[in-house]
């Protein structure tokens, strides 16, 4: 297991870059050379506009300023950036003549952090550079942990004001990926014989829900399941951990990977899992322990929910499981046959009109070529929410097999469906898929058959008319619906 990266070096490190403002050349090139020795990275200014301009551009860790300088005078560049927000929290030594104690008084009082006499001993310009970047180092280190906290507690917050798991996990991976700025951050529950997860909440794409997946595919977790304690993989095309998934990971979009055992009741549930895709691969200390924070949060917010009080995971929602396909969240097709059976019976008894839908994704094979599997898995979740959203919350929409979908339609006739179908074919046709890779051209091709109509007197009449209208949409060049007569 790589080891997590070192936090970068802190300002009071040597390479803490100063600026030295003062408009004596000689003077000014000796406190230059004093810093420059003992390896910080110091800047020569010659004025206070050209001071205040670099500041703006690109705040410094410490200034060195000079209280005597024609125009605009030190004084008066240390009130502006200390009535500045931005500018106010960077340690300002004022240099100043032995003879002037009026000018020191007076930088002090508007803030000024220390100074030095001129001539400036380099000894005691060292001393005290280093003690303001310790103090700054403090005081930054302090306002991040003071942030991180924040953060933290808005998470705590936030899972505490709801019960329900969805919501929960929600929260859980958009806040943190939001603070670690991933690429992807997904809350992964493990299932009992620990060869099989769900992802229950992925932050890139809501629709997921219950997404079963092999954890033969994902060492990473298996790993920090057995162990106990985080994983991280600074590099997914160096570290060996990866190597029996890596021909799987050429051109994956995230460079690093982190993973965080949620544990309760003494036991491995879940994992938090990032990935990012920073440009300095692995996780700062910082990022290692706020993640650490939260899933410590997951776990309580979990044990708060009830979500493991009397089931264990394989068996959450076993009656939904056993009705919906796990890729796409639709209903599947035992159960759209179930409700095929009880809606014909029902329509034929009392004369009431049903119509029924088949579609498929037109030239989806190429799209799998071509992006792969995962992008393929990802744009038949984003087809069966936009078909959802252009249909009744009467209708019952199966996943029947591969691209192709099934639509059942209670108390429609065939105009109706022709109506619903050919919004559905537009919605689709206009959505934009897949964002990560640049947009994809999707289209469907549609059947419909209704009951009563010609040649239909039972279920297997009603199926067989819609797909065989939907192969002749097929076979008339794709994007289009073609309905049985009547």
């Amino acid at each position: 297991m790589a080891s997590a990266q070192n936090a970068p070096s802190r300002p009071g490190s040597p390479g803490s870059r100063i600026l030295v403002v003062d408009d004596e050349p000689v003077a000014r090139q000796i406190v230059v050379d004093a810093l420059a020795e003992r390896g910080f990275a110091a800047e020569p200014v010659p004025d206070g506009p050209a001071a205040l301009e670099r500041v703006a551009s690109d705040p410094p860790a410490l200034i060195l300023l000079d209280i005597l300088m024609p125009g605009l005078s030190g004084l008066e560049v240390l009130r502006k950036l200390k009535g500045d927000p931005k500018t106010q929290s960077i340690p300002v030594i004022l240099v100043t003549a032995r003879d002037r104690p009026a000018d020191l008084v007076e930088g002090l009082e508007a803030g000024a952090d220390d100074y030095l006499a001129k001539p400036v001993d380099p000894s005691e310009l060292l001393a005290r550079v280093r003690a303001h970047l310790r103090t700054g180092d403090l005081l930054t280190q302090f306002e991040k942990d003071r942030e991180d906290m924040a953060a933290v507690l808005e998470i705590s917050r936030a899972v505490s004001s709801t019960l329900k798991s969805s919501e929960i996990f929600g929260i859980l991976v958009d806040r943190t990926a939001r603070i670690v700025q991933a690429y992807r951050c997904s809350l992964v529950l493990i299932g009992d014989t620990h060869d099989t997860a769900y992802v229950v909440a992925s932050h890139d794409d809501p629709s997921v829900r219950n997404l079963k997946i092999s954890l033969r595919k994902y060492p990473e977790i298996r790993m920090a399941v057995a162990q106990r304690q985080l994983v991280v993989v600074d590099n997914i095309q160096e570290d060996p951990l990866l190597a029996e998934v890596r021909e799987h990971l050429g051109g994956a979009p995230f460079v690093s990977i982190l993973v965080l055992p949620i544990i309760l009741r003494e036991n491995v549930v879940g994992t938090l899992l990032l990935r990012t895709s920073h440009l300095t691969p692995g996780f700062t200390e910082r990022e290692i322990r706020i993640c650490q924070l939260i899933a410590d949060i997951a776990a309580a917010a979990l044990q708060n929910a009830h979500f493991f009080e009397s089931l264990e995971l394989a068996n959450v929602n076993l009656e939904r499981l056993a009705l919906v396909d796990d890729l796409t969240g639709a209903f599947n097709r035992r159960f759209f046959f179930r409700r095929l059976e009880e809606e014909f019976h029902r329509a034929r008894r009392y004369k009431f009109p049903l119509a029924c839908i088949f579609l498929d994704i037109d030239r989806f094979k190429p799209v799998n070529d071509r992006y792969g599997h995962l992008v393929g898995d990802r744009i038949l979740r984003e087809v069966t929410e936009v078909i959802r959203g252009s249909i009744r919350r009467t209708d019952i929409l199966a996943r029947y097999g591969g691209e192709e979908f099934a639509i059942l339609l209670p108390m429609t006739s065939g105009e109706g469906a022709v109506v619903e179908g050919e919004r559905i074919r537009q919605a689709v046709r206009t959505h934009a898929f897949g964002a990560d890779v640049g947009p994809v051209q999707i289209t469907i091709s549609l059947g419909v058959s209704a009951f009563p109509g010609a040649r239909i007197s039972s279920v297997e009449d009603l199926i067989a008319r819609a797909d065989d209208a939907l192969y002749q949409a097929k076979r008339e060049g794709r994007d289009r619906l073609i309905t049985t007569p009547d």
